[in-house]
Parts: structure tokens; sequence; C-alpha cells
């Protein structure tokens, strides 16, 4: 209907033209080519009229009307000529892509007149025409006016809605407990994650404590540093490991050292990818509005509605792979073309970054953990383990490429120096990734030092067509210079697995792997075949078996120094076990081992549950069958267990084990205190941010609160929820399904918000908790209160004649008002208990109240 307002408009104001016409006064008629303009449209005109501009392919019929708006045009008349002052285009409206060089163009326009026919020629490709009897202007163009709509493959995170201080901090407690031989020891650690905010500024301090109350205790310092990620630039400052100083590529040559320095570049948590899309887009062109059929081998994947224009097809929900697929293209019903396109969603969802070279500028104070790794085999006369003073500079880069089926590089470069600026090092690492073919996966590492230091990785991964299996394989070579703390290692690995049921489905799984350490001249050979062997209705009963073979060279070196003694062990293993899957998360496993002919008998139960305060259990228990030549010591029979748990605030483990005399006990405990608006909140999830729910809820009611979809449970007065940073989020409040309690929320339902790293946004909804109460009302007299109006704050009802209700009461106000015709009010206090839910009050006498002031109050409650 918005084409036709301006005709109605028109046609209104031609009407009281026409009155003018034949009025004394009647001002001169217009012409412009073969219409007449009424004089007050003439009025109008002359002054500017905004006009919507369609968009309309030029081979459509001319009496063809588009209803697809791409612009906003002001016309006007002067001295019987029309003119377009300007033309504004709808940026937020746009479902079609017009070429950039068509909307500089456009956005050129100033008063640029119509030609005789009411057209004016923007390009050879687009030209705008005037309908002046409907006011109907339309934008022509061909194809080459017309740009691809393409999919944004990201986007860039808002600002935090978050705008005060808060904080997170997470913590990890274990200890242990050894009594080995009839000799005790212990120990205990302490790690804390603290992460601070305002907005987008965050300060992260990360430590741990050692040894706590012993007389080994130790304390370190690993991260204390200021860092802000916003609007797609990473910027940070202080004191950084290795790990956290970088965000895109590594710096092996310089080990686990300290960093006092600053790092910025544009590889941001900010930016959100989008990694659904094939990594090859496809695109297709509509003359006018219709629809977009996409088939693989005759089955019909996605049916899609597209506008005119060239637009890029949603892949995202097309299954994974590499295949070719049917697009064909409907308008009005008819096929007008039909293409193949060809989908690669396999290269690990690098195709978001495709031709975007990301960056990254660090250096500081480097204080450089300087371990000289040895031969084994050779001595070493001094060794080297120290901590030295020093600098570092330097920049890492990547980019990815569409080449073959996907292609990434990532680099780094950085010279450092140590021991007081002695030493000069130059460091170059380069990782490349490669999808041969969609099935073959390829990465090289190397790394390249001024010290003569060289280190090169190969890893290569095929996976067999049709399920069959998989194969691979991984070399590695490095040669030590005389600065760097590089570890000399020179070995490679094989293996595979294979499905077995692709040949005779009564089979099973199979896989293999060889590793050869020629550095230090060890090898291991591992095989195992497994595979259902019933599936009942109560139980799943597979089988296990496989070997492994263990060669490794021990070596002692001579006093002198100069002779070498070697001694090689083999160990063969062997092992058979039949495990039993029980429903309800329950599984149990027990067989037979050997290692150098002595016999091992294992049993094993675990079980895991969804809810309650004990969430997994399990249980191994192993006894020596036959030993060779073994102690009668080694006959014991051993046991562990452990048992996990979780909680709203905390979660942990606790697991023990023994053989004999000898036993030990482990205890590990882990959780979050989140600090916001002067108030805390505990969880058992470690995670950097999250959103505090003050719900007011009595008596530990419960509530759920479902965050993008996923469904959280909530109970007390508060609740904290943690969530990943860098991510927006819609919260939606609601009654929990799996609860007895009912809530009414009068306030806060939705909610949406973005957090940052040490965000704690706090939600402070207005929520009535509701209780259902049945029951029989007296007055103080002991008469029957009959067809009476009975009140709460959240609700009213009317009593029968027997007296009785049912009523949803508000459990912050448990009282029961009853209103008299003349005003006078009667009230009943109710007592109920925590677990209340819907309960009856058997019989209640009310207390009359002498003001009636409280008539105001009540409806000032509603």
């Amino acid at each position: 209907m918005k084409i036709y307002r301006y005709s109605i408009t028109l046609g209104m104001v031609g009407l009281i033209a026409i009155q003018s016409v034949y009025s004394e006064e009647a001002p001169p008629l217009r012409r412009i080519g073969t219409l007449v303009l009424p004089s007050v449209l003439t009025g109008v005109m002359e002054s500017g009229l905004s006009i919507p501009v369609y968009l309309k392919y030029d081979k459509q019929p001319l009496d063809a009307k588009s209803n697809q708006k791409i612009a906003d045009a002001v016309v006007y008349l002067r001295e019987n000529k029309l003119y377009i002052r300007e033309v504004s285009i709808a940026e937020n409206l746009q479902t079609t892509e017009l070429t950039q060089q068509t909307k500089t163009l456009l956005d050129a326009i100033r008063d640029k007149e119509l030609d005789e026919n009411l057209v004016y020629y923007v390009a050879n490709n687009a030209s705008l025409k005037l309908d002046l009897k409907s006011m109907y202007l339309e934008l022509l163009v061909d194809e080459s006016a017309i740009g691809t709509k393409k999919i944004a493959r990201s986007d860039v995170l808002g600002r935090s809605t978050v705008d005060k201080f808060s904080s997170v901090l997470s913590y990890r407690f274990g200890t242990y407990y050894n009594e080995y031989d009839g000799q005790g020891n212990s120990s205990n650690y302490l790690t804390l994650n603290s992460v601070s905010s305002l907005k987008e500024n965050h300060f992260i301090l990360n430590a741990s404590a050692y040894g706590i109350g012993t007389n080994n205790s130790d304390f370190e310092v690993y991260r204390a540093l200021y860092e802000r990620d916003h609007n797609g630039y990473r910027f940070a400052a202080g004191m950084m490991d290795t790990w956290s100083i970088q965000s895109i590529a590594s710096l092996n040559g310089i080990n686990t050292s300290k960093i006092y320095g600053l790092s910025y570049g544009n590889l941001s948590n900010t930016v959100i990818q989008n990694t659904s899309l094939s990594l090859t887009p496809i695109n297709v062109f509509l003359p006018s509005a219709g629809t977009v059929q996409i088939y693989r081998e005759g089955r019909l994947l996605s049916i899609q509605n597209f506008p005119l224009g060239s637009h890029e097809v949603d892949t995202s929900n097309l299954p994974s792979g590499s295949y070719s697929v049917d697009v064909k293209t409907f308008v009005n019903g008819e096929e007008i073309n039909s293409t193949v396109g060809h989908i690669n969603k396999s290269f690990d969802n690098r195709s978001m970054n495709i031709g975007k070279v990301n960056w990254q500028l660090f250096g500081g104070m480097l204080k450089y953990n300087q371990t000289a790794f040895k031969n084994p085999n050779q001595l070493e006369t001094e060794l080297k383990n120290r901590e030295t003073n020093g600098w570092l500079f330097g920049v890492a880069l990547n980019k990815d490429y569409a080449w073959l089926s996907g292609t990434s590089f990532r680099s780094s470069i950085y010279a450092f120096t140590n021991d007081d600026n002695n030493d000069r090092n130059l460091v170059a690492e380069l990782s490349t990734n490669v999808a041969l073919t969609p099935e073959i996966f390829v990465n090289w590492q190397t790394l390249l030092a001024t010290d003569s230091t060289f280190k090169n990785t190969l890893t290569a991964n095929y996976n067999l067509p049709q399920g069959y299996g998989s194969v691979w394989g991984s070399r590695e070579y490095t040669t030590i210079g005389n600065k760097l703390a590089i570890e000399k290692r020179d070995y490679y690995n094989l293996g595979g697995s294979l499905n077995v049921k692709k040949i005779y489905d009564k089979l099973g799984y199979l896989s293999l792997s060889y590793s050869k350490d020629l550095e230090r001249k060890n090898d291991f050979v591992s095989a195992e075949y497994n595979q259902d062997l019933f599936n009942f209705k109560y139980a799943t009963v597979s089988f296990r078996a496989g070997l492994q073979r263990n060669t490794f060279t021990d070596s002692s070196t001579g006093v002198d120094g100069n002779n070498d003694f070697y001694s090689t062990q083999k160990n063969n293993d062997k092992y058979v076990y039949f495990d039993v899957r029980l429903p309800l998360s329950k599984w149990f496993s027990a067989g037979v081992s050997s290692r150098n002919d002595n016999l091992l008998a294992t049993a094993a139960y675990k079980q895991s549950f969804d809810g309650g305060f004990i969430r997994n259990v399990g249980v191994d228990i192993s006894k020596p069958i036959s030993t060779s030549g073994e102690s009668s010591g080694s006959r014991d029979a051993s046991f562990s267990g452990y048992a996990g748990y979780e909680h709203k605030f905390n979660s942990g483990s606790l697991s023990a084990s023994a053989s004999g005399s000898n036993y030990s006990l482990n205890y590990t405990s882990q959780g979050i205190i989140a600090y916001a608006e002067k108030k805390l909140a505990l969880s058992a999830t470690n995670l950097e941010s999250g959103v505090m729910i003050n719900t007011g809820l009595k008596d530990n009611g419960k509530m759920s609160a479902v965050v993008n979809g996923q469904a959280y449970q909530i109970s007390g007065k508060r609740s904290f929820i943690p969530l990943s940073p860098y991510k927006e989020y819609t919260i939606e409040l609601a009654n929990d399904k799996k609860s007895l309690d009912s809530v009414n929320i009068v306030r806060g339902r939705h909610n949406k918000i973005t957090l940052y790293p040490g965000n704690v946004s706090v939600l402070n909804p207005e929520i009535q908790q509701m209780i259902t109460v049945f029951g029989r009302i007296y007055y103080p007299s002991g008469e029957l209160a009959r067809k009476v109006n009975i009140n709460n704050h959240i609700g009213k009802t009317v009593t029968d004649e027997n007296g009785e209700f049912s009523l949803d009461v508000d459990k912050r106000y448990p009282i029961l008002t009853l209103i008299e015709n003349n005003g006078e009010l009667c009230e009943a206090a109710l007592k109920l208990k925590p677990s209340d839910r819907v309960v009856w009050v058997g019989d209640l006498h009310c207390e009359m109240k002498k003001t009636s002031s409280q008539v105001s109050l009540l409806e000032a409650r509603k």
C-alpha cells in the first residue's frame, strides 16, 4: 500500500485544486509535458516533495510495479520543469546491494533536470523515471549496476552494558596426603585468577601459593596486566608470560619466561566470527523477488527467499564437508536459472578470516628462564639453569587464503637479549595449515634462530573416504644452538584407525600407532581392537583387547665423564576387557591384563548423576593373579575410588587409593566469587564474567533464567550465572518447569547484556513469589464470609456461599483482606511453611480494622 499512498494524497490535493479552479481567484494551471498540474500541487512541488524510490530491473515489463524501496528523493518544480534535488539511499532498508559506483553517482545527484519523458540517466546502466500521475519514482538498473549482497563473515561486539566496577575471582584448591612404607608426606596448592573490570577495561592478576602452612611454602605471580580488547583491537600492558603476551603466533624460542611490556594488535576477541558459512560462497541473481532451492544428489537441502538483486546464499545450515550442489532459481513459480555450486565447510571453520591480515606488535623487558636441555646420552659439564635480564621486541602476522580447500599462515619474528645484553638473538617462527583436499590436512611448523637453532615439525592426516577410518603421521627434528633454551628432539609418529564394520557389520574398530624417539632410543607400539558384542534393552556389552610394547634406553655416565653405560628395558603389556554400559549413566568394566608375564585382574564401576550434590562416582579394584619372581607384597589388591560433587557455590572431587599398607588421599575444590554493586555471589563454574540476579526469593525458592536459549535454575535471594566474556546475551526470566514454585515477574522479564572480562551485570527484577491457597473464612463473630471480595497483594477473588475461596498469594505479603460494601476491612494472616507451594489453609478468622485508610493502601499495592 505504500506505493499508492502518494497517489491518494495527490488525489486529495487535486480535489482541492479543482475547487480553487472554479473560485473567483483561481491561480493559473501549470503544464508539464502532456499533464496539467493543479495550482495547489504546483505550490507544493515548487518547495520540493519527498518521493520514495523503488528498485526495478530494466528487463521487467513496463507496467510491472516494484515495491522494493531503495532510496528517497526530493523532486521540485521550477519554470515548468521538474528537477531531482537529491537522492538519499536508505541503507537500513537495503536488501539489495548496488555497486559502489552506482551508489556514488546517486549520492552525487544535485538539482538534476528530468527530460521530457521525466527520466534522468544516472549512468549507462541506471536511470530514474518518474510517473507523475501516481508520484511513483523508479530506479531502473541492469545487472551491471547491482552488487552482490554478502553475508557478513564477522561483526564487532558492541560496548559493555556494565558501567560500574565489578570483579570475578576464580580459585582452585588442592591438597594430598601419601603414606608409603610408613613414611607420610603431604602438600597443597591454591591458584587464584582475578579479573576486575570497568566497562571494556580489565585488570588480570594470576598467582599460585604452594605448601601453605609448611616450611617449603612458596608464592608466585604469573600475570599482572591491564588489558583493553575493544572495537577490533587488543592492547595489553604489564607483567605477562609468553602465553599471555601472544594472540597470533608462538614464542617457542624464549620458553616460559616473564615479560614486563606491551602488546597491541588487531586480532581481537570483539570481532565475532561467523564460522558456519562455506569457504567458497554461492551467489545468485534474481531479476525480481523469488526463491532459490539447493539440491544435493536430488535431495532438497534448503529453500531461501530473496528480493531483486545479486545475493550470497546462506550456507550456514547446510551439512559440513566438500560437495557439489544444484542451485535453482525461481521467479513467480517458474525456474529461470540452474547452476552448480560447491560447498566447502571442511577447513576447521577458517573461512571467516579469508582476506584479513592479522598483526601484533609486542615488546618489553624480559626475564629469561635460561634452562639448558642436554642430550641424555652425553655429558654436559656445565648446566645453566638461571634467570637473566634482557629485552624483547617482535611482530606477528597471520592470514588465511581460500587456496586449495583452505590455507593459513601464522608467523612471528622477534629479537631478544639476555645476560646483561651480551647475548643477542633473532628468531623467526612460521606455522602453516593446508587442507590439500577436504580429507587431507597438513601442518608444518618451523623455527630458525641466529644461534643455529633449527626446529622443524610436519604433521599430516588423511580421512579415508566413506568413514573407513583415518591415517596420520608426524615428524619432528631439532638442531640446538648455543644460546636458546630449546630441547633437542628427533622423533616420528605413525598411526591409523580402521572401521572394520564397513567391511563386515558384525565387526568393530581397529587402531594402531607407532612412535620412535631417535634421540633417546625409545620406541612405543600400540594396537587395540574393540567392538560391541551384545546390545540389550538394559545393557550394552562391548569387548576390548590390545597390546602395548615400550622399549626404552636407560643411561648412566661414568665418573670420569668418558664412559656411558646403557641398559635397554622392555615392557610388554596385553589386556582383555569386557565393558558393560547400563542405563542411567552407569558403566562397568572387567578384564585381565599382563605386563612381562605378570597377570592382573581388574574391575571398574562408574556412574554419573544429572542432579543432586554428588555428580559422579567411580571405583577401581585390581588383584594380581600370578607374578614372575615378584615379592609377596606385590600380590596385594589395589583399590581406588573417587566422588565428584557440585553445589550452587562450589564443586570438587575427593579420591583415595590403597594397596596393602600404602595409601593416598586427594581433594580438590574450585569455584568463583563475583563482586558487583557492593554485593558478593558465589558459583561453582570458573568463567570470567557473568550475571548476578537479585530475585529476592524467600525460602530458597526456585525459578529459571533462559540465557541465549539455555535454561539455568536460580534460587534464593541472589544467584550468579557465570558466562563467557566477549559475547552478547539475551536473558529471559520465567518459572522453572522442574520446580513447584510459581512466580510472577512484574518487571525485568527480558534483558539484553554485553559482557567483557570481569563484567558482572546486575539484574534487579520485580518478582512476586506466589503460592496458591484454599480455605474457608469467617468473621470474628463466627459468621461465614459469603460472597465477599477477598484481596491479596497480587490477586483478588470472591468467596462462595460457603465462605470458601481459592487465591494466589504473594509470599512476601501473606495476608488476606476482606472488603465490605461499606468500606470496612477484615484481615486474616496466613501461617505458611517454607515448603508450601499449594496448600489448604483450613478455617480462617479475620480481624476487623477500624480505619478505612487501608483501602487506599491496598489499592496502592495493587
